[in-house]
C-alpha cells in the first residue's frame, strides 16, 4: 500500500468513526447505536433507525460499481429477514465523492435498481440478484423504499466541524476549545474501543451511555492528540485547566500529586522537580503570614523502590528542603494527622511525603477545613478511584513521562 493510499484508507475509518459520533449525538435520548452491526453503524432510533453503509471518496468519482456490493448486501439482508414490509430499519449508504454525483437519478426505478445494482458479471456469468433470490416486484418496491442513498455526505472537515458543534451541544459548559482538545479524543477512544470487540452486543452502545463516557474531562488527553499537538501545548493547556488562578494569588488547598516515577527515576531530576512542585505549590511566606494561610502539597511517587525513596529524601534534605512524612520517629506507626497538618513558622514544610496509595485515604480524611484536589499524572493505569474518598476531586491526567508536572510548571 503505498503512502497516500494508506493515508486515504486511516481517512475513511476516521470518517465513518466521525459519522459514528454524529449518529449518536443527533439521536434521541434512548437511541443507540451498534458500530461495525449489519452495516458499518446500525442506528436504533424508532422512526430514525437505520442500517448506515458509510464510505469516503474524496479523490474518486462516483460510479455506480462502487455502491453496487452494498446495495446487494442490504437486498440479501432484507431478503434473509424475510422481506417485511413493516421493516423500521432503512437503509442508508452515506458516502461523500470528488464528483460523478449527476450519474445517479433519485428516485430509483425498479429497472433502474435491477440494471445497475443487482445484475454482475462474475467468471463470465451474468447474475441477477433479484432473480436469484426470488425477490417479487412488490417485496423489490418495499425495499426501494427503505433504500436512502446520499451520494452529497459532507466532506471530512464540514462533518468534523459538525460533529465540534454536536457535542459543544450535547455537553454542558462545552466551549468549542473544550469539543476539540477534550471530548472529541474521548469521543474517538470510545467509538474505536467499540470497535474492536469480537461481540456484537459490546459493540452497542446507548447515546446517554456515549455521553457519559465521554464526559470526562478529568482525562485530559489521548497519546495520539497529545503528540499531535505537541509536549509544549500540551502542558500548558494542563496548566491552563488545572492550576490558573487569573490575577490572584494561589488558593490554600490540599494539592495531592500522584506520579508514576516507574523506569523514569533520577535522583537529581526527580530532586530538581520536587523542590519546584513545594515553591510553586506552596503559600508564599511573609514576615506576617496568617497562620491558616499556609500550605504546602502532598506527593505520592508510584513506582519507586524504598531505597530510592530513602535516597531523594536524603537528596532534599541536603538542599535545605523541609518536608513532611508522617512518621514522628524512627520505627512509630504513621500518623495521617500529623502529616494532614499544616506548615508553621517553626516548622515550614514545601513537601508532604504520602508513603503509599493505601494511606492516601486516610490522609486525605485528616484534611478538615481545606478544598481536597488530587491529581493523579498515571502512564498506564490510573489510581483506583477506591483510595480517594467519595466527594473529593479526582483529576486523571495521562502522561508518557513522569516529569511532566515539570514542563507544566514551567510552561
Amino acid at each position: 500500500m503505498t503512502d497516500r493510499s494508506a493515508t486515504t484508507t486511516i481517512k475513511g475509518y476516521f470518517y465513518q468513526f466521525d459519522q459514528t459520533i454524529v449518529r449518536l449525538l443527533e439521536a434521541t435520548k434512548h437511541g443507540s447505536v451498534t458500530v461495525e452491526g449489519v452495516e458499518d453503524i446500525d442506528l436504533d432510533d424508532g422512526d430514525e433507525s437505520a442500517f448506515v453503509q458509510c464510505k469516503y471518496y474524496e479523490g474518486t468519482e462516483y460510479n455506480h460499481s462502487v455502491i453496487k456490493e452494498a446495495v446487494i448486501y442490504m437486498l440479501r439482508h432484507f431478503h434473509a429477514a424475510g422481506c417485511p414490509s413493516d421493516q423500521a430499519f432503512r437503509y442508508k449508504l452515506h458516502g461523500h465523492y470528488r464528483g460523478g454525483q449527476h450519474k445517479l437519478t433519485l428516485p430509483l426505478t425498479d429497472e433502474f435498481l435491477k440494471e445497475n445494482f443487482l445484475t454482475y458479471t462474475k467468471e463470465k456469468k451474468v447474475h441477477q440478484v433479484h432473480e436469484e433470490l426470488k425477490i417479487t416486484n412488490a417485496q423489490l418496491a418495499d425495499f426501494r423504499g427503505l433504500l436512502d442513498i446520499d451520494l452529497n455526505a459532507l466532506s471530512y472537515s464540514d462533518q468534523q466541524a459538525k460533529l465540534l458543534n454536536l457535542l459543544a451541544s450535547a455537553i454542558p459548559e462545552c466551549t468549542s476549545d473544550d469539543a476539540l482538545i477534550f471530548f472529541y479524543p474521548m469521543a474517538i477512544n470510545v467509538v474505536q474501543g467499540l470497535a474492536i470487540e469480537a461481540d456484537e452486543v459490546k459493540r452497542r452502545i446507548t447515546k446517554d451511555q456515549f455521553l457519559k463516557a465521554i464526559n470526562r474531562k478529568d482525562v485530559v488527553f489521548s497519546a495520539w492528540l497529545r503528540e499531535h499537538l505537541g509536549r509544549e501545548y500540551f502542558a500548558r493547556m494542563v496548566r491552563r485547566k488545572y492550576f490558573y488562578f487569573g490575577r490572584t494569588k494561589m488558593p490554600k488547598a490540599a494539592r495531592f500529586f500522584v506520579i508514576d516515577m516507574t523506569n523514569e527515576y533520577e535522583v537529581g531530576r526527580a530532586t530538581h522537580m520536587l523542590v519546584r512542585i513545594g515553591q510553586f505549590f506552596s503559600h508564599k511566606e511573609l514576615q506576617r503570614t496568617p497562620a491558616a494561610d499556609r500550605f504546602c502539597p502532598y506527593v505520592l511517587l508510584r513506582g519507586m523502590t524504598p531505597d530510592q525513596l530513602i535516597e531523594l529524601k536524603a537528596s532534599l534534605w541536603a538542599q535545605g528542603v523541609v518536608f513532611n512524612d508522617g512518621y514522628p520517629y524512627q520505627g512509630a506507626e504513621f500518623l495521617p494527622t500529623m502529616l494532614a497538618a499544616d506548615p508553621t513558622k517553626e516548622k515550614l514544610w514545601t513537601i508532604k511525603f504520602v508513603p503509599s496509595e493505601q494511606q492516601l485515604a486516610p490522609t486525605i480524611a485528616a484534611c478538615t477545613g481545606s478544598v481536597v484536589d488530587v491529581y493523579d499524572f498515571y502512564k498506564d493505569s490510573p489510581l483506583d478511584s477506591t483510595f480517594v474518598p467519595k466527594a473529593r476531586g479526582l483529576h486523571s491526567i495521562k502522561s508518557n513521562s513522569a516529569y511532566l508536572l515539570q514542563e507544566v510548571m514551567q510552561s
